[in-house]
């Protein structure tokens, strides 16, 4: 009787879960909290990145200046699988033309990719490129999904949350205000030795390279406007894996437009609303320029 029981618990959640989950509002600002893009509308061009895509990068102005269909799917805490299936998301879905990604550091890390695997686990049974991925990065982890209640272990009170959003943001670009705190320079100094990737991220960023190039899909590399000097060791990985690769790769960590002032910034790795204003149309028209001389 209580093997019964819990097998019919297992049931009703699998149930629950799955239908809630499935029917988040489609641009619900609490979208950040998930782990994985559900957004569904096709676009010409998305930003795929971590919170420095989410908040940094203004869809709306990028995507008036290309005349182009946007969407931003920057995601707090994502690392390089979640930008991955994004962008082959958006892909399958069709009219795909340019992709943004922005990268840093933590992004190629560890701790977001291979560490994060299991918050992807909700789509597991719902999507076949998750399940790959979950195959891929954790082949053991197949026989405990079977379980609903492993399936959705981390997440049900971020299920509970969006469900119940109901306001929008249809470009998924996020501002952050000015908080008028004060960022020095040397807030934050990354270390000088050279920057090694974490092996699964360097696996997933390749495989997103290939992705576009085969699908001829514009990527562009971009690192935004940040405070310090704790860019530089992963910048210059990215500048020699994007000249190998023959993609380009933008920079502005160091935006002269900023002139390293923390009042566009709400902290060392975070353009403010006002910090936004400066930066996305300068990468918009340079966007616009790659795109007619493609």
């Amino acid at each position: 009787m209580v093997l019964l029981g819990v097998v019919l618990i297992d049931l009703a959640v699998r149930a629950i879960f799955t239908f809630t989950y499935t029917h988040v509002p489609e641009n619900a600002e609490l979208r950040q909290r998930y782990k994985y893009e559900l957004h569904n509308v096709p676009v010409e061009v998305l930003v795929v990145g971590g919170s420095r895509a989410m908040f940094c990068y203004d869809s709306s102005i990028i995507g008036d200046t290309l005349q182009m269909s946007i969407y931003n799917a920057g995601l707090d805490g994502g690392g390089v699988i979640s930008q991955y299936l994004s962008v082959k998301k958006q892909k399958d879905l069709g009219g795909l033309k340019l992709v943004i990604l922005d990268m840093d550091q933590l992004q190629l890390s560890s701790a977001w990719n291979q560490g994060k695997i299991s918050n992807y686990y909700p789509y597991y049974w719902l999507d076949p490129d998750v399940k790959t991925v979950v195959d891929e990065c954790q082949p053991q982890a197949h026989f405990f999904l079977r379980s609903a209640l492993y399936q959705y272990n981390s997440c049900y009170h971020d299920i509970v949350r969006a469900f119940f959003e109901k306001s929008n943001n249809d470009q998924g670009h996020e501002a952050l205000s000015y908080t008028g705190k004060v960022w020095t320079p040397d807030y934050w100094d990354e270390k000088r030795e050279a920057f090694v990737p974490d092996s699964w991220a360097k696996k997933y960023l390749d495989k997103i390279v290939t992705l576009c190039k085969n699908a001829n899909i514009q990527l562009v590399v971009t690192m935004a406007p940040g405070i310090g000097s704790g860019f530089l060791s992963s910048s210059l990985f990215l500048n020699s894996y994007c000249a190998d690769h023959e993609i380009p790769f933008w920079d502005f960590t160091e935006l002269k437009e900023l002139h390293n002032d923390s009042r566009f910034f709400r902290d060392y790795n975070h353009l403010n609303s006002e910090g936004v204003k400066v930066f996305t149309p300068l990468l918009a028209h340079k966007l616009k320029k790659l795109m007619q001389e493609e």
